[in-house]
């Protein structure tokens, strides 16, 4: 049987893990996805608390491969959950979507198990939480940087719905080979490592319908794409030249 684990990074998401936790169970229950793992990166909130009153797995990311020190936030706890966590596939789940179902989990599992396929890139339209489309369908940072960066590396993915988001499967095998990078870097960052391990045949966009996600201000936009901007960055050694810079806020696993 082909073991399916779901991971779900959060850090101080007291506000939205308890839907997040009842929906992974759900599929749990449905056998959609085989273990649940909520990869807590040190929250000070009720995050873990509130999490495992659901019955899924808390793995408190501090105290694994503490030789590393310091957790550095999402792509470090994915790194960290990839490497001591045993599957044949995972999916990885932003804790935050505020109307996240079964039937969107669904939807990432369904190609596992397709000849050639090794990732899952979860495509969706945007809405608020009304259910209202958003008026920029994959995000300001996504379009305005995600996409120049990949149709500038000559990556087919510029095409993607969602060439940002967080909503993936990957094959365990495959997980283990990629670094992930630290900050809001870590899915352009996913997409060139999986496109050098597999191309563009090992990879399929699944449509998850309509997503509620986190909605940042202005203001914090900026830091979003200099982030994204490094973690492109540090991938871009063999691809043709982006003309930006590394930022130290951008930590490689590899260094």
């Amino acid at each position: 049987m082909t073991h399916i684990a779901l991971l779900i990074p959060a850090f101080n998401e007291e506000a939205g893990i308890a839907l997040t936790a009842q929906v992974a169970r759900e599929a749990l229950q449905q056998e959609l996805v085989h273990s649940v793992h909520v990869l807590d990166g040190g929250s000070t909130d009720r995050t873990a608390e509130i999490a495992g009153s659901f019955g899924v797995e808390v793995q408190h990311i501090p105290s694994v491969l503490t030789h590393l020190g310091p957790v550095l936030g999402k792509g470090d706890s994915l790194y960290r959950g990839t490497r001591t966590i045993n599957a044949d596939w995972y999916v990885i789940l932003d804790a935050d979507l505020g109307n996240i179902s079964v039937e969107h989990i669904r939807s990432l599992v369904q190609p596992i198990g397709t000849p050639g396929i090794h990732f899952i890139k979860g495509g969706f339209v945007r809405v608020d939480e009304n259910g209202v489309p958003r008026d920029i369908p994959a995000g300001r940072v996504s379009e305005l940087v995600g996409r120049p960066l990949l149709r500038r590396a000559a990556l087919p993915f510029a095409g993607l719905k969602q060439p940002l988001s967080g909503q993936v499967a990957i094959r365990g095998s495959l997980a283990q080979k990629i670094e992930f990078v630290t900050g809001y870097g870590i899915e352009i960052a996913m997409l060139i490592d999986v496109f050098r391990e597999v191309g563009v045949e090992g990879v399929v966009e699944a449509d998850m319908g309509f997503i509620n996600n986190r909605w940042k201000p202005v203001e914090a936009l900026d830091d979003v794409r200099d982030q994204v901007l490094a973690g492109a960055s540090l991938r871009v050694t063999t691809l043709p030249d982006f003309g930006i810079v590394t930022h130290e806020m951008v930590t490689n696993r590899e260094n």
